[in-house]
């Protein structure tokens, strides 16, 4: 897959995390209601995206291809460590917020500093969402993530199809929960690569435009029904779901107009930062809002006020999110892949010391045994003649006429 490509895919999530920013501001700045009721949905649907996006990217390279076990290990073993750095960052920011601005104490998100040290060191991706609510879909992305590499740690070298059947039975076991989504990337994964799907479809372009649009209309569609994010035995309940699937598949099918899109150089820069911008974006709004949404108020109509905030904020969490990227989660990047090629050689060398420690054992249980067998051979051998002498021995004595002086007769 090309690198322009990828780059496209992590503009889509950057729109995603950009989605979710306009639902906050609605709900945060605006009565909320009416027509602004379809971004709920739509955040809903960008969370969806969101984790079929990591199906996909983080399954394609391995699906397929064999001798990449040790590269499957490496991935599980980095991933916690890629995250963890925005995650923590956040945290701590979350609790200084909420304790400085808001004047909230720390009973309001945990017992006690000891429980708060377990949650930041033990569980920050469980826990995370008490002090930065954006932060309650890292436990899906980190153990959703899990099971891609496990997927395709255990079938990634299957045949094709056989790959297929296995992705669309992990899909039916979980249909009522957000480990689907990742299961669906891993899915289209499979088709886009080893199947050359896109290379199939017939006018490309218009279906993939249609299917956007058609994708953004379910998506977004208002029900009475649940408000479900993920497929399950009602339609509608999956309406956010599959409004993902399909929106997603859109933008596989490379139409002119996506890339002309999700190509342009802005939407490259959100979606370079697009994980830090989602992770940090509520901490900024609601510090703002404390003070200088009631002071817009008082002096401006509500509709003014709220574009008046949207000037504010959006630039600065721009740059507290590209602050973030460049000076926490890139080095926490580098430290990963750092880290992890070291363990992994590691483990590697204790492997091979082993192998090499077990391999002499070997040898020489195969010597001992070798001895053993041709020690016993002997024995045995030396007991058959020891029985072979005895035997001649009790037999009958021959005269010293017999046989003797008859050959010699026939000679003479």
């Amino acid at each position: 897959m090309s690198t322009k490509h990828v780059l496209y895919l992590d503009s889509l999530r950057g729109l995603a995390a950009l989605t979710v920013l306009i639902f906050h501001y609605i709900t945060m700045y605006w009565q909320f209601g009416g027509v602004f009721a379809r971004f709920e949905h739509a955040s809903r649907l960008a969370i969806c995206l969101f984790f079929i996006l990591s199906g996909f990217v983080l399954s394609q390279r391995f699906l397929g291809v064999k001798g990449k076990k040790w590269s499957v290990i490496e991935a599980i073993i980095k991933r916690p460590f890629r995250l963890l750095g925005v995650v923590w960052a956040t945290v701590i920011l979350g609790l200084l917020v909420n304790m400085i601005v808001y004047g909230l104490p720390l009973s309001q998100f945990t017992k006690s500093w000891s429980q708060f040290a377990i949650d930041f060191f033990v569980s920050p991706f469980d826990t995370g969402f008490k002090y930065n609510p954006p932060l309650w879909t890292i436990a899906w992305e980190i153990w959703g993530s899990m099971i891609v590499f496990a997927a395709v740690f255990c079938c990634g070298t299957l045949p094709k199809y056989l790959r297929l059947i296995i992705f669309s039975v992990l899909i039916i076991l979980n249909i009522h929960n957000f480990y689907c989504a990742f299961v669906i990337g891993m899915f289209i994964a499979d088709l886009h690569k080893n199947f050359y799907a896109a290379s199939l479809v017939k006018y490309r372009n218009l279906l993939s435009v249609s299917m956007l649009f058609a994708g953004i209309v379910m998506g977004t569609m208002i029900h009475t029904g649940s408000s479900d994010m993920v497929i399950s035995a009602g339609i509608e309940d999956g309406f956010r779901m599959i409004g993902a699937i399909v929106i997603f598949v859109a933008v596989m099918l490379n139409t002119v107009f996506v890339r002309s899109i999700l190509e342009w150089k802005p939407v490259n820069f959100l979606g370079n930062i697009s994980y830090s911008f989602y992770a940090i974006h509520f901490l900024i709004m609601k510090t703002i809002s404390e003070t200088v949404d009631t002071i817009l108020n008082q002096y401006l109509q509500r509709d003014v006020a709220f574009c008046s905030m949207i000037l504010l904020t959006f630039p600065i969490i721009i740059f507290a999110a590209w602050t973030m990227d460049k000076y926490i989660d890139k080095p926490c990047i580098k430290l990963s892949a750092w880290f992890t090629k070291r363990l992994i050689r590691e483990i590697q060398d204790r492997i091979e010391i082993i192998r090499n420690m077990t391999t002499a054992i070997f040898k020489n249980i195969k010597a001992l045994i070798t001895i053993f067998l041709q020690k016993y051979r002997n024995t045995q051998d030396s007991f058959v003649l020891v029985q072979a002498s005895e035997k001649d021995d009790n037999s009958s004595p021959v005269s010293e006429d017999n046989g003797t002086t008859k050959e010699d007769n026939k000679h003479d």
